[in-house]
């Protein structure tokens, strides 16, 4: 077993709770310790996300584990049906009844015919792996579960996928996503998966014309959605100048309407000046070299902003797996640069011996020894950032300004010392 000084990487089943969590009217069942549960739903405050979601455990004791008995989880389910009527039951098991092999399937089939609301089981229950199966997994299940066909589709719409709580500044990057799909082709979005969201929302996807993925966890989703309801999708995370442009001109294809010129004129004007300045600054920097550490998708977004700002990739670390759907996508570039799945102590020496110009990085690499003059803190998990304010994004037009502030304030700041 390894030691850690922070956390390690998250299990699948927390990938789960964190997903469905931050839907409004999900009903969800665990079947486990209470402190097991208490714990998942209190990391949402180091995530800076919001609980809506109405979230049980049954407890279990000795005889519970001894046995196999399952008698608590039954009863929990006949109550919260009786008592709140919810249209979908999201049943679960504990680490610890996993282990045990209780049969979440065969409970729900047995149990369907007593209750009104719909019984969805989970099976992720910590042993699969990482927090992105969990994720995948959810997002996919929601796709097939909840999501009704529709004969109408809402004009100009769109539903997001792979906006979730887990993500560092998720509440900043959904706004920038829908700023730039306002200004750029007049469009409103429809769903959210999943933060934040609701019941009755995720079951009216399929009004929505295209679906939107943000990150490769929610791929299989959007393939469910486009074989089931015959729904588009486009896979991207839009980032930097360059990134951003060729995002919205590759929706423009995709969607077969034209982008608002005028509005990607203004914003290049705009940043372009910043991108020279930021250059300017850093001409007499010898090592310009960038680490990142964090979720795949956002630290391959960031690698190439940060090259228009005229800094070298030294290193991508990814903090998770990658999921099948995503290998595919790597862009060839990074292929001999980039790493998945470190241990903390692997990711420290690591730091410890490449002296960089910049480190990109999570609330607790970024506690870790290392050698980079700047530290920005790009994912979780987070120890000390508080973000309730929903206008600081990486992604677009206006993550790449803020970007650029965030660098010309820390390097400033170091100047003078």
């Amino acid at each position: 077993m390894e030691f850690y000084k922070f956390f390690p990487t998250p299990s699948d089943r927390m990938g789960t709770i964190w997903t469905l969590s931050t839907i409004k009217d999900a009903y969800i069942i665990e079947f486990g310790p209470a402190g097991t549960t208490h714990f998942a739903i209190e990391g949402l405050m180091q995530l800076n996300g919001e609980h809506k979601a109405n979230v049980y455990t049954t407890h279990i004791n000795e005889t519970d584990i001894s046995f196999g008995k399952q008698d608590r989880l039954e009863n929990a389910i006949l109550e919260i049906d009786g008592q709140y009527n919810p249209k979908y039951i999201f049943v679960m098991a504990s680490s610890i009844s996993a282990i045990i092999g209780t049969d979440i399937e065969s409970i729900c089939f047995e149990m369907q015919s007593k209750v009104s609301a719909k019984l969805i089981p989970i099976t992720t229950g910590g042993y699969n792996g990482d927090h992105t199966l969990g994720i995948e997994r959810s997002l996919n299940m929601l796709c097939k579960e909840v999501v009704k066909p529709s004969e109408n589709k809402q004009s100009k719409t769109y539903n997001i996928i792979g906006n979730n709580v887990d993500v560092f500044n998720f509440l900043s990057e959904m706004e920038e996503i829908k700023n730039m799909m306002k200004n750029g082709f007049d469009f409103d979005p429809n769903t959210i998966f999943t933060a934040y969201t609701s019941i009755d929302e995720i079951e009216k996807t399929t009004m929505g014309e295209i679906n939107l993925v943000l990150r490769g966890e929610g791929l299989k989703a959007a393939k469910t959605l486009q074989k089931e309801h015959n729904m588009d999708y486009y896979y991207g995370r839009p980032y930097g100048l360059e990134g951003t442009t060729l995002w919205l001109r590759n929706l423009q294809e995709a969607l077969g309407i034209n982008v608002n010129e005028d509005y990607i004129s203004k914003k290049t004007s705009e940043i372009r000046k910043h991108l020279m300045s930021y250059r300017f600054m850093i001409r007499e920097v010898r090592n310009k070299s960038a680490i990142l550490v964090g979720d795949y998708d956002v630290v391959i977004g960031l690698a190439n902003l940060l090259e228009e700002l005229g800094l070298s990739i030294k290193k991508i670390i990814v903090k998770h797996k990658l999921c099948k759907e995503v290998r595919k996508y790597i862009p060839e570039k990074w292929e001999e640069i980039i790493e998945f799945n470190l241990s903390e102590r692997e990711l420290e020496e690591y730091l410890k011996s490449a002296p960089s110009y910049l480190l990109l990085a999570d609330g607790g690499t970024l506690k870790l020894e290392n050698q980079s003059r700047l530290h920005l803190q790009i994912a979780n998990p987070n120890f000390s950032k508080y973000s309730i304010y929903p206008y600081t994004p990486f992604v677009g037009y206006n993550g790449t300004l803020y970007m650029v502030q965030c660098l010309f304030e820390l390097e400033k700041s170091k100047s003078k010392y």
